[in-house]
């Protein structure tokens, strides 16, 4: 089915011209043509050249505001990275970084039994909501999303087999995945394309970051490409008894910080969404 656009209406509706109607479109129609930069990237020693394409990008309304929503590949282990960015932008649909001095960024690793599933054995959902209303009050700044990274890095069946091993044998997080881990190591992610996607936004080395984050092993790859992580802004979910166990042992052998911490401690009432609470004690 096919349905003419009436421009004059539409322009009407939007106390808008019927020239910058037609410009709207035009932009709209531009978003959708990949547009790729090559970069180069170091990481762990090694300095190589990526292909950053932005596939696409729009406007998605949540419960802390309006954020800017970029799909872009990368040619790296992987693939795909989604973007959230709270600010404005420009008729390139470039983000308008309106503190060169130093932003707000988290890097979010994917996590799709917590993320998109709702397994409460995770606090993934809830630092990433917290995260974004955390920018959100900040009134700008940045998500980087890496959906395929599930289980550090090893994949989906990964995490799942470790998932089943910490339910039937009672193991935390870190031993499922050392029971099971191919060569012994449990964390083979990379973070070169998060550098990747700031050059394409052209974010300067005189830019500081302030990176929120409770991994601090997360800043290496800034260093390595000349930002400096300026400062850390915490996300930490209190424990349920779901959670507790995880959290610990991510802090205790993963060195993640301040994740468990004496009762009262913790924002009680974290505001998530309407409708959804906090993860309970009993959930199951």
């Amino acid at each position: 089915m096919t349905v003419e656009l009436d421009l004059q209406a539409v322009a009407q509706r939007t106390d808008r011209t019927v020239e910058e109607v037609q410009h709207l479109i035009d932009k709209a129609k531009k978003s959708m043509i990949p547009l790729g930069k090559q970069v180069s990237v170091a990481e762990n020693g090694l300095t190589r050249f990526f292909i950053v394409t932005r596939q696409g990008v729009g406007l998605i309304k949540t419960d802390f505001g309006r954020f800017h929503q970029f799909d872009f590949s990368i040619d790296d282990a992987w693939g795909k990275y989604s973007v959230l960015f709270f600010g404005a932008l420009n008729d390139d649909l470039m983000p308008i970084f309106a503190h060169q001095e130093i932003f707000l960024m988290r890097i979010d690793s994917g996590c799709e039994t917590g993320q998109l599933f709702g397994d409460r054995t995770c606090e993934c959902r809830e630092q990433l909501l917290l995260a974004m209303k955390t920018i959100a009050a900040h009134g700008e700044g940045i998500i980087m999303n890496i959906p395929r990274q599930d289980g550090r890095g090893l994949g989906l069946p990964f995490k799942l087999a470790t998932l089943r091993l910490q339910d039937e044998l009672k193991l935390d997080t870190v031993e499922a995945a050392n029971a099971i881990a191919p060569n012994g190591v449990i964390d083979i992610r990379t973070y070169g394309g998060i550098i990747g996607i700031l050059k394409y936004f052209g974010i300067s080395t005189a830019t500081k970051i302030n990176l929120a984050t409770n991994n601090p092993d997360k800043a290496k790859v800034f260093a390595e490409n000349g930002y400096a992580v300026a400062d850390y802004t915490p996300i930490v979910i209190p424990p349920t008894d779901l959670t507790r166990e995880h959290l610990e042992a991510k802090q205790e052998y993963l060195g993640h910080i301040g994740l468990i911490q004496p009762k009262g401690d913790h924002n009680e009432n974290i505001p998530l969404e309407p409708g959804i609470a906090p993860p309970s004690d009993d959930a199951q």
